[in-house]
């Protein structure tokens, strides 16, 4: 087994330790760049990437020499992609607890949760006892939508966080229709918040493609 390395991240936090091929797969994604440190395990010293030969860094510009890339940013950008995604868990858990609530004849609702939903749960409480069933399987499956979401829009995917934004904006108009404009506000919130986790991760996408892997 070869030796492992530890990083210094833009954030100043340490990675790892990993191995070679991992740290490799972080270059090439722009993660590493000429100056980071790094900790080879069978050395007794912090230095830069560059000192490595097989990292194919030497004599690689600074990160910020590299188009669109500012020092750290990426970090940050990652940051607020996962917090954006994760409303998308926020608004499947809890559009299962309005269900929930609802179905049980309770008057309590989160208005964080899918108007959808409720329209089903509505309409459900005038069927025999059968409407209940196929309301609930309704509501997970509308709740499933939006947590695929979240697990996709955490792995980076764009397209999860613009499907989630066109979703979420057509439910708010169900409250529209019924001018319950306070839901309204709070889906006009989590909009808003989608929509910068979809900047987010166009940009880190974007900075992704614009870093040359190193030739070997």
């Amino acid at each position: 087994m070869g030796p492992t390395y530890t990083i210094i991240g833009s954030d100043g936090q340490k990675y790892g330790p990993i191995t070679l091929e991992q740290l490799q797969a972080w270059v090439r994604e722009g993660r590493v760049t000429a100056a980071t440190q790094v900790w080879r395990s069978d050395t007794s010293a912090w230095v830069p990437a560059s000192q490595y030969p097989e990292l194919g860094l030497t004599g690689a510009p600074p990160a910020a020499a590299i188009p669109g890339r500012v020092a750290g940013s990426d970090v940050l950008l990652e940051r607020r992609v996962k917090i954006s995604a994760d409303w998308f868990f926020w608004i499947a858990g809890l559009s299962v607890i309005n269900s929930i609530i609802g179905l049980s004849g309770g008057y309590v609702r989160f208005m964080f949760g899918l108007g959808i939903t409720q329209l089903i749960d509505s309409f459900a409480a005038g069927l025999p006892s059968g409407g209940t069933a196929v309301a609930i399987g309704l509501d997970v499956v509308a709740a499933g939508i939006f947590a695929s979401f979240g697990v996709f829009g955490r792995k980076r995917q764009t397209w999860s966080f613009a499907a989630g934004l066109v979703f979420y904006s057509l439910d708010a108009l169900i409250y529209l229709r019924y001018q319950m404009w306070l839901p309204i506000a709070f889906h006009a919130y989590v909009i808003y918040r989608i929509f910068t986790g979809l900047q987010a991760c166009s940009r880190l996408n974007e900075m992704a493609r614009s870093v040359v892997a190193p030739s070997v």
